[in-house]
């Protein structure tokens, strides 16, 4: 089987789509991964209507895409596991919103999730076929026999998860060729960043880390005071403002930095809209394999992002170029993958399976990743960035 193949169902013919459900039970960096999918089913479905179906989180980062038209929310933690979902609370909340979205007479349903597990297979199942669409695509590994426009999946990290996101939609007969993410940066929100910037003293130039991952996996982290040092190296050596950004699950780690380097600590302090906003105009975003990572990157931000267990292939940002090892010069573009290459890594989503979810007590991968290395990189994307900066500043004079 060739891994260009996408296609397993017997046609891509469909009728005229009117009614369209995502279903995206997504963090924030799915969520993101996701939005390239969404906007090309909106061009090509323009007078559809757009809804997904999605946790929480999720709901935040959709809630900066344009095109969606409702957002729907699930308990994801409800729906996890048998346990939770045949609890009598969360059981009538899941058939309270299935009578909802049964109510909506979707006539499609986008189902952007690997089937990775037996129980989360039969999920999707029941849920896709209780909603009632008659025209169901998602990614197939043999358990998706239940849709009726499926894409291969070949396993974790043979593409990318926005890539096989894509695969699904092209089976509707969507033009996937110019996808990209769909972001918008409500203005209110650039004002709110500007405003919190100005109150902490921080110019234009300015870089941010974001020193933190979430609650999924701590092993993907890399440490924190490296991530210090980094800060104080840039501070130093390059002279630019080093913000610290993230959610509350980040607070400590800024502390400790802000002890080492004399940045500038907004963890806490920013919805996810102003967060965007603040990625959107720094000159550099440094983090771990986070969401963070990922709304850089849609932004067209330059970004670097640290990866360690996870699959890079698998979850890499859209467009990132995936380093390894001392780099000598950057190859072109703007978002950057480092990892060290060492045979045991990635564990972390691999082939058909979620892997070490929490990695090895060794974390090899990511203690190869040193500050040294980190600074070089991060050196060549600011100079690399001000040259494009000033090339085009002499262009227009």
């Amino acid at each position: 089987m060739k891994a260009d193949w996408a296609v397993i169902s017997s046609s891509n013919a469909v009728p005229d789509i009117k009614r369209i459900l995502i279903i995206k039970l997504a963090d924030h960096g799915d969520a993101i991964l996701a939005t390239p999918a969404i906007s090309a089913v909106r061009a090509r479905f323009p007078n559809a209507v757009l809804d997904v179906l999605t946790t929480s989180n999720g709901a935040v980062a959709f809630g900066l895409c344009p095109v969606i038209d409702h957002i729907r929310v699930i308990d994801k933690h409800a729906f996890d596991n048998p346990r939770g979902m045949l609890h009598p609370v969360n059981a009538l909340r899941i058939v309270n919103l299935v009578r909802r979205l049964r109510r909506s007479r979707y006539d499609t349903i986008v189902l952007l999730q690997h089937l990775t597990t037996n129980f989360g297979a039969l999920k999707y199942r029941w849920l896709c076929c209780a909603i009632g669409a008659p025209i169901r695509a998602g990614i197939d590994n043999g358990q998706g026999d239940f849709l009726t426009h499926r894409a291969v999946d070949f396993g974790f990290g043979v593409k990318s998860v926005h890539e096989y996101n894509l695969d699904v939609v092209s089976q509707l007969g969507v033009s996937i060729a110019h996808a990209h993410p769909a972001i918008a940066v409500p203005d209110d929100a650039r004002r709110s960043a500007e405003k919190l910037l100005a109150e902490n003293n921080v110019g234009a130039e300015y870089v941010v880390i974001h020193p933190s991952v979430g609650g999924y996996s701590s092993a993907r982290n890399w440490p924190t005071e490296r991530f210090a040092a980094l800060a104080k190296n840039i501070i130093e050596k390059r002279g630019f403002t080093v913000v610290v950004v993230g959610a509350n699950d980040a607070a400590e780690a800024a502390r400790s930095i802000c002890a080492t380097a004399n940045v500038v600590n907004l963890v806490g302090r920013t919805g996810y809209p102003e967060l965007a906003a603040l990625l959107d105009a720094a000159r550099l975003v440094i983090g771990a394999d986070s969401g963070v990572a990922h709304l850089a990157a849609a932004l067209a931000t330059p970004t670097l992002a640290i990866f360690g267990p996870s699959n890079h292939n698998a979850w890499k940002p859209i467009g990132a170029t995936v380093l390894s090892g001392p780099i000598a010069k950057l190859p072109a573009g703007t978002a950057f993958v480092i990892r060290s290459d060492i045979p045991c890594s990635p564990c972390f989503y691999s082939g058909y399976t979620l892997g070490r979810r929490d990695g090895c007590s060794l974390r090899t991968c990511l203690d190869r990743l040193s500050v040294d290395l980190i600074t070089n990189i991060a050196y060549q994307i600011i100079d690399k960035t001000t040259l494009v900066k000033s090339t085009a500043i002499d262009l227009e004079h």
